[in-house]
């Protein structure tokens, strides 16, 4: 890291010599002859330590001191003083000084103090930076993924999450539409309020009504009570509609008058009630399909789709194969109490080659299966299900039609890297490529090496 640091003093001399000192050391550094002028700078940003004088005209340095530590707290300001105001540079300590030097400045002393505590603020911010990263990462946690689609991905659902705006969330079965329905709650303002899920086509519509707004006691054969519905129960919170295509051409009339005026009246009964509930929805169908069709109301589809994150099928991300893999090896094991080395390159090649129309959800259980069925501490391709299994073809690489040019290089090398037992120098020679240049792609496209190693290694990715 390149810390700036601000030096303020009215004497022209001592600040310049103190400037000229550091400077030396290898530090940037910016002069300030007044507090007035030095925090004015200090409000620009990108500067790590100050160190001041006590004494000036204007804004003098305990002032300067104070305001420095309030905006920023944690900054590290070095305080300058004369000899007779020791008792003053102690006070300026107690108010966030973490050192101060008389005049004159002993050079050394004062490089040393610079050093320690750029060292200090160094470890401060990157242990924040990784704090920070946890906090964020943990949102995405039961989702797995380094390619182009599944960063697309995450980027939507972080810049959409704070807000109040409904989300449609589309993709095939099994790519993990759910899942991303939990991020978006967990990144929201709503986090610690109720995230209640509805799978609407698990439901008849009559009991999808009842279901989503409640019924009063009495409204049908059966109801023995009053009962809350999921717009209640989801009050303040996300309310997650997950196979919204499939609802009734009537519920979908209520549902728009919830999203329009936020008011809706139970079965059978006559309050009116006022909720607060934010609309995640979810599909694996083509809505606007659906509306030419008449099955699917379009001010419903507008409604709904004020954001849409599309969910990438797996044959669109097999970069990601090599982590998911690792993962759900790692969860079935444990599960299973077995300990496993990992995946021989059979195996490998058949998962890899495998298009998983039935995409994460697929892959999951395939893994789990494999790891059931396996006598040893590697999975072969004895272990995997038939219809994965028959897809190891020895010697071939497939590429999809519409493959990309960038995306077919890797999964040629990838694929070629796996075939050699992750050997980088005979990959590169098989290849027709320099060595460097195997080390910089991997290392561009970011833990794809370390994912060539899955089968020994334990991966920090939780489990889709």
């Amino acid at each position: 890291m390149h810390f700036k640091i601000l030096i303020v003093d009215d004497e022209k001399n001592i600040r310049e010599g103190l400037a000229e000192s550091l400077e030396m050391d290898g530090y940037p550094v910016e002069t300030a002859a007044d507090g007035d002028a030095a925090f004015k700078r200090f409000q620009k940003g990108d500067i790590d330590l100050v160190i001041t004088d006590l004494k000036m005209p204007g804004l003098s340095g305990e002032e300067l001191l104070k305001r420095v530590v309030s905006e920023t707290p944690g900054i590290p300001v070095i305080v300058l003083t004369g000899h007779g105001t020791v008792a003053n540079a102690v006070a300026a300590m107690r108010n966030g000084a973490i050192d101060f030097l008389t005049k004159p400045v002993d050079l050394d002393h004062l490089s040393s103090i610079v050093k320690r505590e750029l060292q200090r603020r160094e470890r401060d911010l990157k242990h924040r930076q990784i704090e920070e990263e946890l906090e964020h990462r943990q949102h995405f946690k039961t989702m797995v993924g380094t390619s182009a689609p599944m960063r697309q991905v995450f980027d939507t659902v972080s810049r959409a999450a704070p807000s109040k705006a409904s989300i449609l969330i589309t993709g095939e079965s099994g790519v993990g539409k759910e899942l991303v329905a939990d991020a978006i709650h967990e990144l929201s303002p709503r986090k610690g309020k109720p995230l209640i899920k509805v799978h609407c086509a698990a439901l008849a519509a009559s009991i999808l009504e009842s279901e989503l707004f409640g019924h009063e006691k009495g409204s049908f054969t059966g109801a023995t009570s009053r009962t809350r519905g999921r717009f209640e129960l989801a009050h303040e919170g996300t309310l997650f509609l997950d196979e919204i295509g499939e609802i009734d051409q009537n519920v979908q009339i209520k549902l728009l008058r919830v999203l329009q005026e936020k008011k809706f009246e139970r079965v059978g009964g006559e309050e009116t009630i006022e909720v607060d509930v934010r609309i995640v929805a979810a599909t694996n169908k083509d809505l606007k399909t659906e509306i030419d069709k008449g099955a699917f109301r379009e001010d419903l589809y507008y409604r709904l789709n004020v954001v849409n994150i599309q969910v990438p099928p797996l044959r669109e991300r097999k970069d990601d194969l090599p982590l998911l893999i690792t993962a759900f090896l790692k969860e079935f094991a444990a599960e299973n109490g077995k300990t496993l080395e990992g995946i021989d390159d059979k195996a490998r090649s058949a998962l890899y080659a495998y298009d998983w129309p039935g995409n994460v959800r697929e892959l999951r259980n395939c893994m789990e299966s494999a790891v059931v069925m396996t006598r040893g501490p590697v999975i072969t391709a004895e272990d995997l299900p038939p219809t994965v299994r028959t897809q190891n073809d020895s010697g071939w690489i497939r590429i999809p039609l519409g493959t990309t040019l960038e995306e077919s290089e890797k999964i040629i090398i990838r694929d070629t890297l796996s075939a050699h037992h992750g050997n980088k120098s005979k990959t590169a020679e098989v290849l027709a490529m320099g060595r460097k240049t195997l080390h910089r792609k991997l290392a561009e496209w970011g833990g794809e090496e370390e994912a060539m190693h899955e089968a020994g290694s334990e991966s920090t990715q939780e489990n889709w």
